[in-house]
């Protein structure tokens, strides 16, 4: 249905979701660059999932929260680094919605700032009974040259693993 045929309210309603899943995006970043725990663990469901394509995946909003105090994340944040997203392409599908967009992680060493990792992510997002959104799943996968990156990135316009069953029987 085009935007034209959909209500005021209804258009209204899109607008803010977007607003609400470009926040969940961007807010995950800031929040794990300042080791807020409690702020990383709200952006997801409780069973949710994080897998980056060459780590193990982190599974549970507790695991996920719990990043902000390894070792290796507290020495990468004390010596300097930023994880950004860039502003993602979204899909909205009543109460599912899937966000992809690059992320990166510039880091800072003795000659100043580089990007440590450069990568492809999808995040699946599911609506909340508050109306908010959460991530159900996340996954990155590097921009390596390993076909695994663009082949996420190519799914730009697919709905989520459930939309997906959901279409097709």
């Amino acid at each position: 249905m085009t935007s034209a045929r959909l209500s005021v309210e209804d258009r209204l309603l899109a607008l803010e979701d977007r607003q609400a899943i470009y926040q969940v995006v961007c807010g995950y970043g800031y929040s794990v660059d300042g080791c807020n725990t409690q702020s990383v663990g709200d952006f997801y469901v409780e069973d949710g999932v994080y897998a980056v394509g060459d780590m193990p995946a982190w599974i549970g909003r507790d695991a996920i929260a719990g990043i902000t105090r390894d070792p290796g994340h507290l020495k990468l944040v004390g010596a300097g680094c930023a994880h950004m997203s860039s502003l993602p392409f979204v899909v909205i599908d009543g109460d599912e919605a899937v966000a992809t967009c690059h992320t990166m992680v510039p880091m800072h060493g003795k000659n100043g700032f580089f990007i440590g990792r450069l990568s492809a992510s999808r995040l699946e997002l599911a609506r909340q009974v508050d109306g908010g959104w959460k991530i159900v799943r996340r996954q990155n996968y590097m921009l390596d040259g390993s076909p695994d990156g663009p082949a996420l990135l190519a799914r730009l316009k697919d709905g989520s693993e459930k939309m997906e069953r959901i279409a097709h029987g």
